[in-house]
């Protein structure tokens, strides 16, 4: 199985999302890093533009029944690749920078990770002109029901608690989380019994 890995808006060659792959390697996945480039976090239709683009662009290498794992802006990116372009089998969104209300259409299972803490998304949601929201914050509160949140400020017992935008990315909370998101995914993507 292919994971992908988006960064968010202000990263390059991978950023965070990057040091996820050592756990997804280990557990089986054909890890791909994905980068779509550096850029300043811009407030206007600009950046819905760049994401339509940044989409399309890594669509061409991304295969109907790939997975993704992304991290902020990303998920706008991800967002983008299901409705315009490829069928995914899963999505792991950490501190997504969408609506709380953003459907997922394409995609079989979608993980969105979220705290409290996550004050970067909490101010995206007031740029104009953008699709940019507080998901990463308080989560999904739509109605569809392959989409499955965990809260990780009060996180399941085995799991450090996250207070931020990048928390999970920190070398402590990584070790427990990079474990936990590739164990996730394994049983997002297997066929029911």
């Amino acid at each position: 199985m292919r994971v992908h890995l988006i960064h968010g808006i202000h990263s390059s060659h991978g950023g965070n999302t990057s040091r996820l792959a050592p756990y997804f390697r280990a557990d089986g996945f054909d890890v791909m890093v994905r980068s779509y480039g550096w850029a300043l976090a811009l407030t206007s239709g600009l950046t819905d533009w760049l994401n339509v683009r940044r989409a399309r662009r890594l669509a061409e290498i991304i295969k109907d029944g790939d997975a993704i794992v992304c991290h902020s802006n990303g998920a706008a990116v991800a967002w983008h690749i299901q409705a315009e372009h490829r069928m995914l089998s899963a999505l792991i969104m950490v501190n997504p920078a969408l609506e709380r209300d953003t459907d997922f259409h394409n995609v079989g299972q979608v993980l969105v990770v979220h705290n409290a803490g996550d004050a970067v998304v909490g101010w995206a949601e007031l740029a104009p002109f953008s699709h940019w929201g507080s998901m990463g914050r308080d989560g999904y509160n739509g109605d569809q029901t392959h989409i499955t949140n965990i809260d990780a400020a009060n996180p399941p017992a085995h799991l450090p608690a996250l207070w931020g935008h990048s928390a999970l990315f920190e070398p402590v909370p990584l070790q427990y989380w990079g474990l936990e998101l590739a164990r996730r995914m394994r049983a997002m993507i297997a066929p029911p019994p």
